[in-house]
């Protein structure tokens, strides 16, 4: 708790604010304000940005080091070309990646965040552009933090040392959304007072318990305008908590920056809204939230794969029960499957099942069910009922576990023999195979026979990374794209070498499409 002496010294300085702010205006410069603050021993407040270090961090990795390439996962651990990114240039490929949608597949999710991560060959410098040799690593940073990657956008930036200006906002985000700020205040001291940087000192004076710093700072900021009327509120009531806020409009998520996100939840002032952005959903995932508000943003974190299945479901069955809604009650429903597996019979197991498929279907996450219960699909392959044989394949080819001993047997689904035809690479088409059965299996054909026209020289120049994620972004809708699409975005993976991704995106759809039918 702030003590009374600060506290009046609070309330003295912002008495100055008014007389500061009339004294001058936007077009002068202030010349004595910042004379007293100057001779108070603090190590941070108002920088210099002439400063000669402020200047170095600036201009050291410009132009001279390309840091595009860098990533956590070595390219020969992946099904990507080693020509991935390096034919394109980095604003073109920075433009796409910033204008990725949202995606609607497991599979499409788990290949972007595979993109995100990658070690490759750096595409092209742009040159006269700004951020020239690592545009396109911030582009990927902060599709990382979108998603709510955070914890890999933060060993990513760690690699940056010392971070010029634009990895240092990154750093201050991910901190201030993650809460590990520690490592980021030691240096932040370094840097000039960009957007957001004097309200992040603020913070981490108060963390040293610096708290006549951290006012003084405050009163500085306030006294230059460095503050918007919403921000000046939140950091007054993080110096000092007693202080009543009287916020005239209610503040939204997607009005915070992360900043001032920080300072808010930190009060637990947030109520989280309907959809929470994956970049919140970790602040929201941590144990100090309440049962319900985790659930969901974990779910969301589950969905891009930002955290294992495991993690969700271990958490499902640790809640409370949600007696509002018993259809859609996650724990019942999976605690209801834990015992049926358990106590195997087929007619109780196959209720069980459907009843969770059913669940796990509005969530858009039958894949992380599938995961979580793969080890027990794979028994149902002794079964005798064909309705709980064909779901166990179904939802084990989500996972890409399908069993050997599933391998023998044929059903009367059509789309079942064509997912075991893909899963034992045996592309016979057969009359009943549907057009998307029929579509895969021509394209492996091709790829085997060699048949697509093949110019080396047209091939090592191409954009393959460029084509993927355009390939990803056909793709997005999921069960709902368009068959022009879906086959243009089928045929331009496999155009680049990438059929086994073409495989692992069929077989979710032709899945999902047949859990669909079946479960009704």
């Amino acid at each position: 708790m702030i003590s009374q002496r600060i506290r009046a010294f609070i309330l003295v300085f912002l008495a100055s604010v008014n007389f500061y702010s009339k004294a001058y205006s936007d077009d002068s410069e202030p010349k004595n304000s910042l004379k007293e603050p100057s001779e108070v021993e603090s190590p941070l407040l108002i920088s210099d940005p002439s400063n000669k270090l402020s200047e170095k961090i600036e201009e050291t990795l410009l132009g001279k080091i390309n840091f595009n390439g860098i990533g956590l996962i070595a390219i020969e651990r992946t099904e990507f070309p080693d020509d991935l990114w390096s034919n394109s240039s980095e604003k073109v490929l920075s433009e796409k990646l910033n204008d990725m949608p949202r995606l609607s597949l497991a599979s499409t999710n788990k290949i972007f965040k595979r993109l995100l991560l990658v070690d490759a060959k750096p595409p092209l410098n742009s040159i006269g552009t700004n951020n020239m040799g690592h545009s396109f690593l911030l582009s990927r940073i902060d599709q990382l933090i979108n998603i709510g990657a955070l914890d890999e956008a933060e060993e990513i930036l760690n690699y940056i040392n010392p971070p010029p200006i634009d990895f240092m906002k990154r750093k201050i985000e991910v901190a201030s959304l993650n809460g590990r700020l520690s490592k980021t205040c030691d240096i932040a001291n370094k840097y000039p007072n960009f957007k957001g940087m004097l309200q992040f000192k603020i913070i981490c004076l108060v963390r040293a318990n610096d708290w006549q710093a951290a006012a003084l700072a405050f009163t500085v900021g306030s006294s230059l305008n460095q503050f918007s009327q919403k921000e000046e509120q939140l950091l007054l009531n993080y110096l000092d908590p007693d202080i009543e806020m009287n916020y005239n409009n209610r503040i939204t998520i997607s009005e915070l920056s992360p900043t001032n996100f920080f300072l808010m939840h930190g009060k637990k002032d947030i109520i989280p809204p309907d959809i929470i952005p994956n970049k919140y959903a970790y602040a929201f995932s941590r144990s100090d939230m309440s049962s319900k508000v985790r659930i969901k943003s974990v779910e969301q974190l589950a969905s891009s794969y930002v955290v294992n299945a495991n993690t969700l479901f271990d958490l499902y069955r640790l809640s409370p029960d949600e007696k509002k809604d018993k259809a859609l009650n996650a724990k019942r429903t999976i605690i209801e499957l834990d015992r049926s597996f358990e106590n195997y019979n087929e007619q109780k197991t196959l209720s069980a099942l459907i009843k969770a498929i059913k669940v796990f279907q509005k969530k858009n996450l039958l894949t992380q069910m599938s995961t979580e219960y793969k080890d027990e699909l794979k028994k149902l392959y002794q079964s005798d009922d064909k309705k709980l044989f064909d779901l166990a394949i179904a939802l084990l080819s989500l996972t890409d576990n399908v069993s050997n001993d599933f391998y023998m047997s044929r059903s009367t689904v059509p789309s079942i023999n064509c997912l075991l035809d893909i899963n034992k690479k045996i592309f016979v088409n057969y009359e009943t195979d549907n057009d998307l059965c029929r579509l895969v299996k021509n394209l492996n054909i091709q790829v085997i026979k060699k048949s697509f026209p093949r110019n080396r020289g047209y091939e090592s120049q191409m954009e393959k990374g460029l084509i993927l994620l355009e390939s990803l972004n056909m793709l997005r809708d999921g069960l709902a794209t368009k068959k022009e699409e879906l086959k243009l975005g089928l045929s331009m993976l496999t155009k680049i070498g990438l059929i086994d991704l073409v495989n692992q995106i069929s077989i979710e759809l032709i899945a999902l499409n047949t859990i669909k039918k079946l479960a009704m």
